[in-house]
């Protein structure tokens, strides 16, 4: 048993290095791939104990280190160790799994935090020139990528400035983007944890299809909407920053009404899955659900409804 352990920490580490770094090989591809980083090592949390995700964590940074340098090095730490060992091990200790995302969420938020203030601290920079760089950075690798297809100048130009515009958009919603990536990380996680799971370990919590969130956040989303509003460019700032986390938030609830909708219906599995990947890409669908999910309030759309006679 414990040498299975120890071979799965070896492989988890492994797994862990190319959902990290794929992105540089992959394209779209490895962004995906960049967001399961955390999944090899929490399913070795759940299945084998926190020592053998520890050890895991330390040679994947190790790797990491000497593969990237420091800065990918704390970009993993700040963003993925947290899910890759609180979230799976408060699922051990029998948190409901909405409670155990809202904790190791949090925690997540607090060290990314706590490691770009030691970083801003040590290299004497700003966070907004910390994030314009590293958004220009980003805008020049698109850039390079497009030169690569031999697209004529003129689309280059074309798409230079809508790289532009996306890079001012992100600037002034940096924090609430990386809130709800955080998030995202958080919930891919759990869904293969809850996949992989066969007899080896329980998740405890409501089933998704009854999940909803407290009904008193409407008010903060509805407090975002009117500074989104507001003449003041920082309560502007401030609900742009809030919708980015609390809309991806309500469009998990409308999930949540599509999957118990669907739990009713006598589909066959293929028809279900499709119609989960048309809610995903399929405009504008995804808006339509997120809607759903904040209208539910009233609504309550997965209340049995009575039949006329």
């Amino acid at each position: 048993m414990k040498g299975e352990a120890v071979l799965y920490s070896i492989a988890g580490a492994g797994l862990t290095l190319f959902c990290f770094v794929s992105a540089q090989w992959l394209g779209p591809v490895g962004a995906f791939t960049n967001m399961l980083a955390a999944v090899p090592v929490a399913y070795l949390v759940m299945r084998f104990g926190l020592p053998f995700g520890l050890f895991a964590v330390l040679l994947s940074a190790a790797g990491l280190w000497q593969l990237a340098g420091n800065a990918v090095l704390m970009s993993y730490l700040g963003l993925y160790m947290a899910p890759s060992l609180l979230l799976p091990q408060l699922l051990r200790k029998g948190q409901a799994w909405d409670r155990a995302l809202l904790i190791s969420g949090l925690v997540t938020l607090g060290v990314a935090a706590a490691l770009l203030a030691g970083y801003l601290q040590y290299s004497g920079q700003e966070p907004g020139m910390l994030i314009d760089s590293y958004l220009q950075s980003e805008v020049d690798m698109a850039m390079q990528v497009y030169r690569d297809a031999n697209l004529g100048e003129t689309e280059l130009a074309e798409l230079k400035k809508v790289a532009a515009g996306v890079a001012g958009f992100i600037r002034k919603t940096f924090v609430g983007l990386y809130a709800a990536g955080v998030m995202v990380i958080h919930l891919l996680s759990l869904l293969l944890l809850q996949r992989f799971r066969k007899s080896d370990y329980e998740i405890e919590g409501v089933g998704f299809s009854r999940w909803r969130l407290p009904a008193m956040l409407i008010w903060l989303l509805i407090l975002a909407g009117f500074a989104l509003l507001a003449p003041l460019e920082g309560l502007t700032l401030v609900g742009r920053n809030l919708l980015a986390v609390l809309l991806p938030l309500y469009f998990m609830q409308g999930l949540a009404v599509v999957s118990s909708f669907l739990q009713r219906k006598s589909w066959s599995p293929a028809i279900k899955g499709l119609v989960y990947v048309l809610v995903f890409v399929l405009n504008p669908l995804p808006l339509v659900v997120t809607g759903v999910g904040i209208f539910d309030l009233w609504v309550d759309f997965r209340r049995p409804r009575k039949k006329d006679l």
